[in-house]
């Protein structure tokens, strides 16, 4: 499939994110914060403070420090979190970057209220026009999140599938990493609350990570498929 896009992509060229018919009625709000590069604090035009999740997308990780800070620096020296944390602050650099030169702006199309964590989960848009989270999955620094995908709008969806293709075919950002070495950020956060459960027990946190760097050697080398990959991955982690 990624080779049948690329070659699409070489005939058409990089597709860009169509401008919202109703963009210039969204209305507009000031980033207080980046927390990374998917997630931002904002106020919106009442002044009510609001955590917006970006639609679509998930990046990679940050260092969460907290309570997690003993775990991580315990695998401070392990790919997965070399990988995971590697891209996840330039994601964040990046997207604090964009922000910035959007004047602090943005406009949102919330799409749905994440009731657990209290956040807005919304398209972002820069002053420019510029859709947030087609420019970072095609700069390698997000991936589709495709748990929630069947959510998106066809036109946005085949956009952002053509942006993710065409960032594995030339190995942007995270792109870049071998599947031994990074493993999506919704997997990501699956084994690091897994680990956190055996704080306690150092000798089967490491168990748990060799089998899972195994499982990913394996997909590495074509002896599983992806889907393959993520139900083992499942099971390691019950």
């Amino acid at each position: 499939m990624t080779d049948l896009i690329g070659d699409i992509l070489v005939k058409i060229g990089s597709l860009k994110s169509p401008l919202p018919e109703d963009f210039e009625s969204l209305e507009t709000y000031t980033v207080k914060k980046v927390s990374d590069a998917d997630t931002i604090d904002a106020i919106a035009p009442s002044g009510e403070e609001i955590t917006v999740r970006f639609v679509y997308i998930d990046a990679p990780e940050t260092p969460k420090g907290w309570g997690y800070k003993r775990l991580e620096d315990a695998n401070k020296d392990n790919r997965f979190y070399q990988t995971q944390f590697k891209w996840g602050e330039e994601g964040k650099r990046r997207a604090k970057q964009l922000i910035e030169e959007s004047n602090n702006r943005v406009k949102l199309r919330v799409t749905d209220i994440d009731t657990r964590y209290g956040r807005r989960i919304a398209e972002v848009y820069l002053l420019d026009g510029t859709f947030m989270q087609h420019l970072l999955v095609k700069e390698g620094l997000a991936n589709i999140y495709y748990d929630y995908f069947y959510k998106c709008p066809r036109e946005l969806g085949i956009i952002l599938l053509l942006a993710e293709a065409e960032a594995e075919r030339n190995k942007q950002g995270l792109w870049q990493e071998s599947r031994s070495e990074f493993i999506s950020p919704w997997l990501f956060r699956s084994l690091k609350s897994k680990q956190k459960k055996l704080i306690k027990d150092p000798e089967e946190s490491r168990k748990l990570l060799e089998e899972v760097q195994l499982l990913a050697k394996d997909w590495e080398a074509n002896r599983i498929t992806q889907a393959e990959f993520e139900e083992n991955f499942k099971q390691i982690l019950k």
